[in-house]
Order: structure tokens, then sequence, then C-alpha cells
């Protein structure tokens, strides 16, 4: 009998939408707002919800999840320990996910490369020049090196890390498969976005000190740090 169906454990990059106010209205705004400025960007994204304060409102959760689908963003769930909260999500259809902070993955022990690993081993993509508006490259199982620049309205896209040698004008995403090692590397930073695992911040987020000079930009605490010393 031929296979039908395959269902495998897998990680996946989520975006988590932390709800710091108990009022629809005022919650549903600054969504407007905020989508607004990269609409392009959350179409089709996983969305997993987590309130900061309780919801007094019994129909909170159905009416966000019901603005959520209207931008085309996918909710899928709510990470919570509030009964209240667990029964509001029942009945909007949401998934309910324990309120623990994520495990840092346990450190393999190292151990001899053998003739399997070097042969599964990828080279970064090279991209010659700069990535024009429009362009999206994704280098996937690994890193992305631009010899150019980002242009904006450009998309560079890689499961390891990106590296820019000119300027990031357009949207750039490190760590796409869920890597939160990942890091961007450029000679200048006035993006668009950037995005580490599904960790991102918008243009109008990033300090004016952070866009002039080289910058490493990493993951740490579920939060983007831009480093302009790492090579010191």
């Amino acid at each position: 009998m031929s296979k039908i169906i395959d269902l495998k454990g897998s990680i996946l990059s989520l975006t988590v939408l932390k709800l710091y106010d108990d009022r629809f209205e005022v919650t549903r705004d600054a969504l407007e707002q905020k989508v607004a400025q990269a609409p392009d960007f959350f179409v089709g994204i996983p969305v997993v919800l987590e309130p900061q304060v309780a919801l007094a409102d019994a129909t909170f959760l159905a009416l966000l999840v019901e603005f959520l689908h209207q931008k085309r963003m996918i909710p899928i769930g709510v990470r919570t320990e509030d009964e209240q909260i667990k029964e509001q999500a029942e009945y909007a259809g949401l998934a309910i996910f324990p309120n623990t902070p994520d495990k840092p993955a346990r450190p393999e022990k190292p151990r001899a490369a053998s003739s399997e690993d070097e042969a599964g081993l990828k080279s970064a993509l090279m991209i010659a020049g700069s990535v024009r508006s429009g362009q999206q490259v994704y280098a996937k199982d690994r890193d992305v090196v631009v010899m150019g620049s980002v242009n904006p309205g450009a998309e560079v896209v890689a499961d390891g890390h990106v590296h820019v040698m000119g300027t990031v004008m357009g949207k750039v995403f490190a760590g796409s498969s869920g890597e939160t090692g990942a890091r961007i590397f450029a000679n200048r930073l006035n993006p668009e976005l950037v995005c580490i695992a599904g960790m991102y911040q918008l243009a109008e987020d990033i300090d004016d000190q952070f866009k002039n000079g080289f910058m490493e930009v990493r993951l740490e605490n579920d939060k983007l740090v831009f480093n302009p010393d790492c090579l010191n």
C-alpha cells in the first residue's frame, strides 16, 4: 500500500504576539499601524498569542483572531497559564501552549568529522553584486554572502548567517528555519526590516546610532541585539 500521509515532528519559526492591553480596540489599532509598515511580511505568518495581562472581555481573543485573519495572518495558539484565557482560547479555536521559557538547546559533544559529514557540507551562497528591488535570494541550509548591497524592496533570506559587504536597505532574514544562533553582518545597516529566527525589527524601531558603520545583529533572550563593536 502506498503512503497516504506522513506525520513528523518539526521545529517551526513562529511569531509571538505579546499583548499588554486588555482593550480590543486599542490592540487592534496598534496592530493596524504595525502591519501597515510592512504588510507583505506579515502575510501567512503563524502567530502565537501571549497575553501579559488578564483579559476581562470574554470575546477578546475571538475578535483578535478574526482581525488577524483579515490581515492574512494565521493565529495558531495561545501561550498562557491563565485558566480564563485558556477558556477563551478554546472558544476561539486556538491551541494552548504552556507559558514556560524556551529551554536552550543542550550542547552536543564534539566529535571527529566523518567523510559523511564532509560530503554534506555546503559552502555559502555567493551573490557577486547587489540584490535589486523586487529580487529575493534564499540560501537554503547555508549562509549567504552579498558582495554588494541589498537595495530597498529586495529580500535576502538564509537558514544560516547573512553577510552583506555593502549597505542593507531592504529586508534581511537570517536563521529562517529557526536557527537562533544565526547572525546578520553588514557594512552599513539601514534596512526596511531585519529578522533572525522569526524575531524581527522594523526600520523605525532601530536606533539611528546603529545605522552607521559595520554592524552585527544577533538574537539574545528573544530580542535582537545590535553590536557595532563585534570586530574589536
